[in-house]
């Protein structure tokens, strides 16, 4: 390791975590002291915060579609030849982070890939088997990437048990066996080259893919009168995309970026019931695209660090859907819809850097943006907003760092939220809302770091001030009052997260390394339809993890356990309550490499064996104003399942 915890850049050799015997690229990141990987969030229109805070060779993946787990995933440890710790005022894109960790790899002239394959067995009869693959040629500065794959995801979180129904008191009122295990089976090829061009470096990438989701329902309902029902849902999802990203020095001290990335995404879903009392069909379709123009100046000053830029986008969503009742059309509002979006942001950061131990970033965004909707229903808005950000970064001793950070932050509107939709598993409708606005908040957040050896500590407590909260509201039509996503108002919400990344070796534990998160959440809106106070749906009060692994490398292996803790998950609709309960978490592997290329592995998931439950409790009208109609207990379980991965690296 160079540098200390005041300097912008910590860099971690590949001898730092040799002794953990890391497969991959993304084995090695977690491993990095103090730093937890964000995947950025590939629905934001846009790239700004898109991008996650991981960064290979200096540059962000420029993809959008692909995760930044599956990128570090691809990478062989063998390949990587340090790890940086990147902090503000290194003269990186920070997209808002605080830290940014960057995995260099080895250029060398070689041919050099990775083979995988994968299989898993379920208890209840699926299987997922995996085969991917990639190959990198290095000549020079020029760089040829290659990757794909053919697997099967299954949803562990659905699967076989019941889904019953009782009166308020208890009293059953239904009750069935019921089954809806969910998959996807997904095809992928990625590509990209890198190129000297004009003084810098270009690099050219693209993507397709293919996602097919399939879900088998079957209910028997054995009270009050049996009956089967049965039913199926297909949703097919094509994705494409392709990206151009330049960059080079400009004079001694600065630096352009250039980007255009251009994504294409088409859903096609397909719903269907069976039951005694009718056939039902819910159709969607949709089209989107996605074109972006980012450009990039860094230029560094003395103590100084300065970044600004400008970034335009164009998004497209032609979407479609319809309700069919025993072969009658159902009118839904908004069903049809064309929404296109204009948007530009402009940025300028600032970062000085006062002494050693001090550094200020300062800087603001702004952002406006044209949608205009048409189709069922007909809108133009304008948006614009500034976004002010101050991190203030303090490390008083080697061993410790304080970061206060003090910003504006604002949502983006969902698409989908515009265009209504029905689910018949549920036997819900979702109204369109035109009338969406964006949330926006107040961010404060106070950061303690505290490294122990090679492990860390981090403390983060987070104050958020929230206007025009996204929830859940009534939408009245000719046709009836509908649940819809609407504004409901101000509200709060207050975390506390920690940290930490402890190896045990000064305790003797030579290989034994204990890891994990858990973060705590408040939060308070007013409920639009009972004017109480309540948290904001969706919002987890609990998150939490821990893994404990050992590394044996006089035996070329290393095993380990996780544990996830419960979570559970409210969603307050304009009728209904739904409570998604996820039980605790115990999953399990052993790897064991006998040489350099090859490395076996062994998984066993979901070991607790506990089902996931959803309870529904559904009013006759609107909520505090109706009397519940009924309680609605769904239990699925996909039970314990096991798997190996074989993989072989070579090259290089």
């Amino acid at each position: 390791m160079a540098a200390d915890a005041g300097s912008s850049v910590t860099a971690f050799e590949p001898d730092y975590f040799a002794s953990a015997q890391p497969v991959s690229a993304l084995d090695i990141v977690k491993l990095v002291p103090g730093f937890r990987l964000e995947e950025g969030d590939s629905e934001l229109r846009g790239y700004s915060g898109a991008g996650g805070n991981v960064l290979v060779d200096g540059q962000r993946p420029t993809s959008k579609e692909d995760t930044l787990e599956d990128v570090l995933k691809r990478i062989p440890a063998g390949s990587v030849e340090r790890i940086e710790l990147i902090r503000s005022g290194a003269g990186y894109d920070m997209q808002g982070y605080t830290l940014l960790a960057n995995v260099v790899r080895s250029h060398t002239q070689s041919l050099s890939g990775r083979i995988e394959g994968t299989y898993a067995n379920y208890r209840h009869g699926y299987d997922a088997p995996r085969l991917a693959g990639e190959l990198r040629h290095v000549a020079g500065g020029h760089i040829l990437d290659l990757s794909g794959a053919i697997y099967r995801d299954i949803d562990d979180e659905h699967g076989f048990g019941s889904r019953n129904r009782y009166a308020e008191d208890g009293t059953p009122v239904r009750l069935g066996v019921y089954g809806q295990p969910e998959g996807d089976n997904i095809r992928e090829v990625l590509g990209s080259y890198q190129l000297p061009l004009a003084g810098g470096t270009a690099r050219v990438n693209g993507l397709y893919k293919m996602k097919k989701m399939f879900a088998n329902i079957g209910e028997e309902v054995i009270f009050p009168t049996p009956y089967d029902a049965s039913g199926t849902e297909r949703v097919n999802t094509e994705s494409t995309e392709i990206g151009f990203h330049y960059d080079r020095a400009v004079g001694a001290r600065s630096q352009i970026e250039l980007l255009a990335l251009r994504r294409t995404t088409g859903i096609n879903g397909t719903d269907k019931s069976f039951a005694p009392s009718g056939d039902d069909v819910t159709r969607e379709s949709s089209d989107a695209s996605e074109t972006i123009l980012r450009g990039v100046l860094r230029r560094k000053a003395g103590n100084v660090s300065l970044e600004g830029g400008i970034e335009g986008a164009l998004n497209i969503l032609d979407s479609h859907s319809a309700l069919e009742e025993d072969g009658v059309d159902i009118p839904l509002p908004a069903a049809n819809v064309r929404i296109e979006e204009k948007r530009a942001e402009a940025f300028f950061t600032a970062a000085w850097h006062l002494s050693s131990a001090l550094t200020v970033e300062a800087g603001s965004r702004y952002e406006t943006s044209r949608l205009t909707q048409s189709g069922d229903s007909a809108l133009r808005k304008s948006l614009s907003f500034i976004k002010p950000r101050l991190l203030v970064r303090w490390a008083p001793s080697p061993q410790d760092e304080i970061r206060a950070l003090f910003e504006r932050s604002v949502g983006q509107l969902d698409f989908a939220d515009f265009v209504s939709s029905a689910s018949l598993t549920g036997g819900t409708v979702t109204a369109g809302n035109k009338d969406l606005e964006p949330d926006s908040l107040w961010r404060s957040e106070l950061a303690w770091e505290h490294r122990i050896g090679k492990g860390s500590v981090v403390v983060t407590a987070r104050h958020e001030a929230i206007s025009d909260v996204v929830d859940r509201i009534p939408v009245f039509t000719d046709e009836g009052v509908y649940d819809a996503v609407g504004n409901i108002g101000s509200g709060r919400r207050q975390e506390v997260q920690f940290d930490f990344n402890l190896p045990f070796d000064p305790l003797g534990l030579a290989g034994v390394t204990l890891q994990g998160s858990g973060l705590w959440r408040h939060s308070r809106v007013t409920d639009p339809v009972t004017g109480e106070r309540r948290r904001i749906s969706e919002d987890l009060p609990i998150e939490a993890k821990v893994s404990l692994t050992h590394d044996i490398a006089r035996w070329h292996t290393r095993w380990g356990i996780n544990y996830v803790h419960a979570e559970k998950e409210t969603t307050f609709k304009i009728d209904e309550v739904e409570i998604d309960r996820v039980p605790d978490r115990v999953d399990a592997f052993i790897e064991y490499k006998p040489d350099a290329a090859w490395t076996l592995r062994a998984f066993a998931k979901n070991l607790t064996n506990s089902p996931v439950i959803r309870t529904r409790s559904l009013y006759t009208g609107l909520r505090g104003l109706s009397p519940i109609r009924h309680i609605e207990r769904r239990e699925l379980n996909s039970g314990p399942y096991v798997g190996f991965t074989i993989q072989r690296t070579f090259g290089g």
